[in-house]
């Protein structure tokens, strides 16, 4: 309930002298131990949390939007610019094949508007170079992918070492090097081994700034969780058709 105050309590600016000039407020005592408080900062933005756009979400009906994919990919790749100048061929070589899935998108955005209805059509052309970069680009993906899933799972389980060459090394294993002739496979051994320390890595995924690992690989999984899941679609879309295959380059 409001009560009125009477005309003694009422506020007037005479009540802000100060009685006694040589005795210091309590709220300017509390105003200069607040000075020595730390405020928490927010955490520094990086790679996964500032990359844009992502991959896309798949219809109900299990299919993934061309453009929105190659250009999600095209933003991906630049982690091979923080991963350093060894892995140039990488991010070249995937680049090279999201322009040629984009030039037969190009053809007819309309009609191709989602990846698979463009695989659908040309997965009966001989030797399509739109099939074969989808099929290049899938592989280099889940190299990545790998790799950065490794470094995650070693800080979760705390396992994480500075090395990550090891991590590298069985990802491509797994997911290339079958695919890869011998000369290949020997320039692809000189760049896996190239790969930053873990330290240098985190410092190059925040911009060059510090900032904590914990967020940095949360945000980190929720990237390549939506990345996976367009790679399952896209490895299902393959096997129903019959389209892999284990020529080496």
């Amino acid at each position: 309930m409001f009560v009125p105050l009477d005309e003694s309590s009422a506020f007037s600016p005479s009540s802000l002298e100060c009685s006694d000039s040589s005795t210091e407020p309590e709220w300017h005592s509390r105003d200069k131990q607040s000075e020595k408080m730390t405020l928490p900062q927010p955490d520094s933005p990086n790679f996964f949390s500032q990359i844009s756009p992502t991959f896309p979400g798949v219809t109900q009906d299990g299919k993934i939007e061309t453009e929105m994919f190659l250009e999600a990919s095209k933003s991906f790749i630049q982690i091979y610019d923080l991963l350093g100048t060894a892995f140039y061929v990488v991010k070249k070589d995937m680049s090279g094949n999201i322009e040629k899935i984009y030039k037969a998108y190009n053809c007819n955005p309309e009609k191709y508007k989602y990846l698979n209805d463009l695989i659908c059509e040309e997965k009966d052309v001989q030797d399509s170079v739109t099939v074969d970069a989808l099929l290049w680009l899938k592989r280099a993906l889940e190299f990545t992918v790998m790799f950065i899933n490794g470094i995650c799972d070693e800080f979760e389980k705390g396992t994480g070492s500075e090395r990550l060459d090891h991590l590298a090394t069985e990802a491509y294993n797994v997911t290339l090097k079958k695919y890869h002739k011998w000369i290949v496979q020997n320039i692809f051994k000189m760049v896996v081994k190239s790969v930053p320390t873990r330290s240098v890595l985190v410092k190059a995924l925040y911009f060059g700034k510090s900032g904590p690992e914990e967020t940095l690989f949360k945000d980190c999984r929720v990237y390549m969780k939506q990345l996976e899941t367009n790679l399952r679609v896209i490895v299902q879309m393959y096997d129903e058709w019959g389209l892999n295959n284990d020529n080496k380059v």
